[in-house]
């Protein structure tokens, strides 16, 4: 059987059986259990052993890479993008990892933080804009707010691209280094004489680079390394001396025929026929009367379900809305089930539904140790969470994030983002 690479840099012919942009809970094991062997690319949002788009998968027997190295599970965190090999089981909702691969979004210099707001918006990291949402998970370790970056600091960036300078992002981290300052995207104004082309608003300057692809075109998606420091500024703009130039291929997996998929992406540049979904271009070469194609939106996060077909391209069976945060609560617990919290803050009262796509981290770090396998089990009466959460269509407060943290002395009342 022909091993055929997923979502080749190239154009993808897709043939959508089904598609829908439904609201909900936004845990996507209402998407079909897939049988057998499976990719899942998505978010972290748990451990114990491992939470990826709404499925706790066992990894005691998992290889674990990162950007490409071997690693291990405690080196991976909450918001982190990784591709899943492995098996889904029968209830749709636990399954076992044979292989995790994380690989960064963007790593490099901050350029420009003039378009936050209270925590929000965008930033320019090596000429790309990296948008901060609600949901964006900081590396505790290194950042707690999006607010105590400066200039020329060093990220590194989870998430996903549309290919044209714009990264939703999901997780950041600042790095202490610059040893391995990258960036991926589609290649746009390419000058061969020249040898540079831009991806973003970024000019890449790759005539010492000392590996490059044999033929590069417009429209190809790369990831870019280097080893030296930005050069220019905002008003005039910045380029970047290439070390390598490399066809990005989402961390090398390789699958056989038959194989089902299941993606997490952001769509944009949508038409009447077309899509890029992180960055890749999907032409729609059949779709059912009924199928609801009006409804994707630039800026959409979604996961795609489908699978390999004979000739190595990606059959997409199903796409789903993945609902983000609209709110964020904070309180003490009051009541708790298995599946709900109650949380009261100056006499409000709010219970809120947590399922298998919520994220769980245990910010705790006054006299006790944080819990990294955190659960709502782990949750007592009159503790202190920071909930963050959207309003199905049946009225229900689902929560995307679930956050334990010390009793501050000051609580904070509800507020909406």
């Amino acid at each position: 059987m022909n091993k055929k690479t997923v979502l080749k840099k190239t154009i993808l012919a897709v043939s959508i059986a089904m598609l829908t942009a439904c609201g909900g809970s936004g845990n996507n094991s209402d998407i079909a259990p897939v049988a057998s062997t499976s990719t899942i690319e998505g978010v972290i949002t748990g451990f114990g052993s491992i939470y990826v788009n709404g499925v706790e998968y066992e990894t005691d027997n998992a290889s674990i890479e990162i950007d490409g190295n071997p690693s291990i599970e405690t080196s991976l965190g909450i918001g982190d993008v990784v591709v899943l090999q492995g098996s889904i089981n029968a209830d749709g909702l636990t399954g076992v990892a044979n292989r995790v691969s994380s690989v960064d979004e963007l790593e490099g210099y901050v350029l420009d933080l003039s378009n936050l707001n209270v925590g929000v918006g965008s930033i320019n990291v090596m000429g790309q804009v990296v948008n901060i949402t609600i949901d964006t998970v900081f590396d505790s370790n290194t950042l707690n707010s999006i607010d105590e970056l400066s200039i020329n600091d060093i990220v590194e960036i989870s998430g996903f691209s549309d290919g044209n300078g714009n990264i939703l992002a999901t997780r950041v981290e600042t790095q202490q280094s610059a040893d391995n300052v990258e960036l991926k995207g589609v290649i746009s104004n390419l000058d061969i004489d020249a040898l540079v082309f831009t991806i973003g608003t970024l000019t890449i300057d790759f005539s010492s680079a000392f590996e490059v692809p044999a033929i590069l075109n417009n429209g190809l998606l790369v990831e870019v390394k280097t080893q030296t420091v930005l050069t220019g500024s905002l008003i005039d703009g910045f380029v970047l001396i290439a070390s390598q130039v490399e066809i990005e291929d989402d961390g090398g997996f390789e699958f056989d025929e038959g194989v089902e998929i299941e993606r997490q992406g952001l769509v944009s540049d949508v038409t009447d026929t077309t899509f890029l979904f992180n960055g890749e271009l999907i032409q729609i070469a059949s779709l059912k009367v009924d199928d609801d194609f009006a409804s994707l939106e630039n800026g959409m996060l979604i996961t795609a379900e489908g699978f390999i077909d004979a000739n190595g391209v990606f059959i997409i069976e199903k796409i789903e809305n993945i609902e983000l945060s609209d709110f964020e609560f904070e309180g003490l617990v009051t009541a708790k089930t298995e599946t709900e919290v109650t949380v009261t803050n100056n006499g409000v009262e709010i219970t809120f539904i947590v399922n298998n796509s919520t994220r769980l981290m245990d910010e705790q770090d006054e006299g006790v140790t944080p819990i990294r396998f955190f659960s709502l089990a782990d949750v007592a009466l009159g503790e202190y969470l920071t909930l963050k959460y959207f309003v199905d269509i049946n009225g229900k407060n689902i929560a995307t994030e679930l956050e334990r943290e010390d009793n501050p002395t000051l609580l904070i009342a509800s507020r909406g983002l």
